[in-house]
């Protein structure tokens, strides 16, 4: 599956076969120009390999990423393998880091090497050969970056390469959050939403790496406030149904005060308690539109996403869409009877 925008390109593979000798044979046109390809040396384990692929890149300039681009790759692979990036395969001098999300791995490059298990991050050069061991069943991502910016940002960048990360698992935890945006065709539908995805992915990478003190406080009020507002949210929607939304519980699980989840809301122009109202209307809209569950009663499902009584639903349904809910529930059948 691909899909491309103006600036963006995406590139889904699943089940892709893994053999020893191979340069990715099967997607090895899409992921050489993104600087992502590797030779398998040897299989580790019995049986046959796959790997799962997605690639997203933003604003790509030929086989470089421009000064405002990034590429994300988030892999999975079956069994275990050892690989190798041999100097036919270097083609751009991007800074990769990259992230265990589960299984371990071992980089040797540079004359260096380092072991890094699930929830750590680790540092490379693009522009030079290396090896990678993954002994067992992975999940990873890698984030390219041009070498260039990041420098700017990170100034001591060369002595990080093939070291293990300091211990930030929140900024990490954050950066795997916020790629997400990738996902979302809204977000990088136009130029300008590109660079702001790419300028804040940046900002996380600068952080965890150990940006300077200037570049650090910049990132910190926009890459980083970006990403832990988005990670807020979406805990609040994993959570609207069945679990506690309210600004302490938050404040807990993302180990931060109440007082800065609620700037954090204001600075996105509305309320913790607009947002979760905002959501609870949301999904009980999906749920009245649904012609699956025309038979179960209104207050139900008000009771079901949250409200604790069916008067206030009603009023707050009626505001905010300018309909009632049975308004919405008879438009519903009415479209499906045609």
């Amino acid at each position: 599956m691909t899909s491309a925008t103006a600036d963006f390109k995406s590139y889904r593979f699943s089940r892709v076969p893994v053999h020893v000798g191979d340069f990715r044979s099967d997607v090895a046109g899409v992921v050489r120009p993104f600087g992502l390809a590797w030779r398998v040396v040897s299989m580790l384990s019995e049986g046959s390999c796959y790997e799962d692929l997605t690639v997203h890149g933003v604003g790509r300039n030929g086989s470089r990423i421009g000064d405002a681009g990034v590429c994300v790759q988030r892999a999975s692979v079956s069994s275990g393998v050892s690989i190798q990036r041999t100097r036919d395969l270097l083609c751009n001098d991007d800074v990769v880091l990259y992230i265990q999300e589960a299984g371990q791995r071992t980089v040797s490059q540079l004359g260096r090497e380092a072991t890094v298990g699930a929830g750590n991050g680790l540092l490379w050069s693009n522009a030079d050969v290396s090896t990678v061991v993954m002994p067992e069943p992975v999940q990873f991502v890698h984030i390219c970056v041009p070498r260039k910016f990041m420098l700017a940002l990170a100034p001591g960048l060369e002595d990080a390469f093939v070291r293990p990360l300091p211990p930030n698992a929140g900024v990490l935890r954050l950066l795997l959050s916020y790629i997400d945006v990738l996902e979302d065709e809204d977000t990088t539908k136009t130029p300008e939403l590109q660079r702001v995805v790419a300028m804040h992915i940046h900002d996380l990478c600068a952080l965890a790496i150990g940006a300077t003190r200037d570049a650090a406080e910049i990132a910190k009020g926009r890459g980083l406030r970006v990403a832990r507002l988005r990670a807020i949210k979406t805990d609040i929607i994993r959570n609207l149904r069945d679990g506690d939304v309210s600004v302490a519980a938050l404040a807990r699980r993302h180990g931060v005060t109440t007082r800065f989840i609620q700037r954090l809301f204001e600075s996105d122009g509305t309320t913790l308690s607009k947002f979760v109202l905002g959501q609870r209307l949301t999904q009980a809209y999906r749920m009245l539109a649904d012609p699956g569950q025309s038979q179960r009663m209104i207050g139900t499902l008000a009771f079901e996403v949250g409200f604790g009584d069916l008067s206030t639903f009603n009023r707050e349904f009626r505001r905010h869409y300018g309909a009632t809910p049975s308004d919405v529930r008879a438009a519903a059948s009415n479209n499906l009877a045609r």
